[in-house]
């Protein structure tokens, strides 16, 4: 009963959460009094899990059987401030488009960033300084000394929508390995692909790749639709915008398809909702006043069934319930910001403590109004720390729409001061987005019966100056196993490290368990640990 209820204290999806917020404090409280007895786990539905030596990372309960005194902890990336890319070339038109996307293909560090019309090539060698070569494919005022690869003539058409998202498809023949999903008609309706073997020279290759039927024309695709090839299920999947519409207001939510071919998506009104607003979410005058943009979901390469989502929360100015627009109010106009979820299948997703991922930069500053992660993610050379990347902008959604927007936004103090876009790096370590902490008067938890393939065991953890963490091995039935006790382990501690090995009086082989059903018992106390690896 007691595993029960903390296993479900800890799945609060997106589509579950107004359900349950009035039961949340007294659920976290509940939570730090249950016990953790390795002994009273209960057995892993179908035996043990096989992780073998796959990396596993903290989404859920799922490796927390039983519990003591621990959290689930989202984390956000540290700001570097640098402006990575600014719009200083003149096809950029001073206007850099918020739905990029960056990937590093062996050892190549390669960004698309969208300058309407067209999409345009930087690269690096550290994912830190940026290029922007000159590459010859498209024409602009009369010279080709620019780094466009799409529009402009380059890639065959003259203009394309500034929404797309580039993705590397290992089921790709060799020349078309890169594919750009993008919408080039004007009527915010269907996105098709191009392809490249380089990233580089593109042409279109699939038409109609995502679309929809909408007899009231309210359904738009003018958003970062991602399309990636995901490995668990060896099929195509796309997260799609997906409008839904109360009385009087616009929804924006996420809708998900999967198919076995690029183009065999179900139409968007036809896709399952993966993300919307729910009843925890604003409402002003008794309109949801908070929407999601688009997704940002990238499968995680480093761990075992792993998806991450960065929806763009968009918070809209409501008529009558600000004093700045209590007789007039701008029309689709207000900030974003950038919000996390976790998943392990990309369906149900738990969104946590729903704070920023990325807020806005203080006023001033140049992400002051907006603040968007676009699509990608992307190892720091040592392999220790992460890098995304955003656009921050201090203009507000709906400004430029129409002199009368301007004129409300100005007289409310919200105009621009810049009025330019900038791309921006951030850091995270790695594994880095969540982890289980552990309270400062210590706690533990114990993993469901595992198979792992591996000989030693490695943690990503960090102790800082006063945490302290060890480990144990038990059999199936929570029997701890000789020579792997929890007397037997040396302490872990001043630790800030991605793989330290641990270690039973100074030996770490496991070989000898290799196959077998165990769990992993972890007391630790001030501590967060963020993976663990039987590699």
């Amino acid at each position: 009963m007691i595993n029960l209820l903390t296993a479900y204290m800890f799945q609060i999806t997106s589509n579950m959460a107004g359900r349950i917020a009035g039961g949340v404090f007294i659920a976290l409280q509940l939570t730090a009094a249950l016990a953790a007895d390795p002994a009273t786990a209960p057995a892993a539905p179908g035996g043990p899990l096989d992780i073998g030596n796959r990396r596993q990372v903290f989404i859920d309960r799922q490796f927390l059987a039983s519990a003591r005194d621990v959290e689930l902890v989202p984390h956000s990336p540290r700001r570097t401030g640098e402006r990575t890319i600014v719009p200083d070339r003149s096809w950029e038109r001073n206007d850099l488009g918020c739905y990029s996307c960056v990937l590093k293909v062996g050892e190549a560090y390669q960004m698309w960033y969208a300058s309407y019309p067209g999409l345009c090539y930087a690269r690096s060698k550290d994912g830190i300084t940026w290029e922007k070569p000159v590459l010859g494919l498209a024409e602009f005022e009369g010279s080709k000394d620019n780094n466009i690869v799409i529009g402009y003539g380059a890639g065959g058409i003259d203009r394309c929508g500034t929404e797309g998202v580039v993705f590397y498809d290992p089921k790709a023949p060799e020349e078309e390995k890169f594919r750009y999903a993008t919408r080039i008609s004007d009527e915010l309706k269907d996105t098709v692909v191009f392809s490249s073997p380089d990233g580089i020279h593109f042409k279109l290759t699939h038409k109609k790749v995502l679309t929809f039927t909408h007899p009231e024309g309210r359904q738009h695709l003018d958003s970062q639709n991602m399309i990636f090839w995901d490995d668990r299920i060896n099929k195509y999947v796309a997260y799609m915008r997906r409008n839904l519409y109360a009385p009087g207001q616009r929804n924006r939510s996420v809708a998900r398809s999967e198919s076995d071919h690029l183009g065999g998506f179900a139409e968007v009104q036809e896709s399952p909702i993966v993300l919307e607003p729910d009843a925890l979410d604003i409402k002003l005058g008794g309109k949801p006043a908070l929407d999601y943009y688009t997704s940002g979901v990238t499968k995680y390469p480093w761990a075992q069934d792993a998806y991450y989502m960065f929806p763009q929360a968009y918070f809209h100015y409501v008529p009558k319930q600000f004093a700045e627009f209590e007789k007039e109010c701008p029309v689709n106009a207000g900030p974003l910001d950038t919000r996390f979820a976790a998943s392990r299948d990309g369906i149900t997703w738990n969104r946590f403590d729903r704070r920023p991922f990325v807020g806005l930069g203080m006023k001033g500053e140049f992400d002051s109004k907006n603040a968007r992660v676009f699509a990608g993610l992307v190892p720091s050379l040592d392999g220790r720390e992460m890098y995304m990347y955003y656009l921050g902008c201090d203009t507000l959604h709906g400004w430029g729409r129409d002199e009368r927007n301007n004129r409300l936004l100005t007289a409310a103090g919200l105009a621009p001061t810049y009025d330019t876009n900038v791309i921006s790096r951030l850091v995270l370590r790695r594994d880095g987005f969540i982890s289980v902490r552990a309270a400062y008067a210590g706690g533990e938890f114990t993993t469901p019966p595992l198979k792992f393939s591996g000989r030693e065991l490695v943690l990503n953890v960090d102790t800082s100056a006063a945490g302290l963490l060890r480990c144990e091995l038990l059999g199936e039935k929570g029997e701890p196993i000789e020579g792997f006790r929890l007397a037997d382990c040396d302490l872990i501690h001043t630790a800030n490290e991605v793989d330290r090995p641990v270690k039973w009086r100074g030996k770490g082989d496991l070989s000898a368990l290799a196959g077998k059903p165990v769990r992993l018992r972890v007391e630790f106390r001030d501590t967060d640990l963020y993976a663990f690896q039987f590699r």
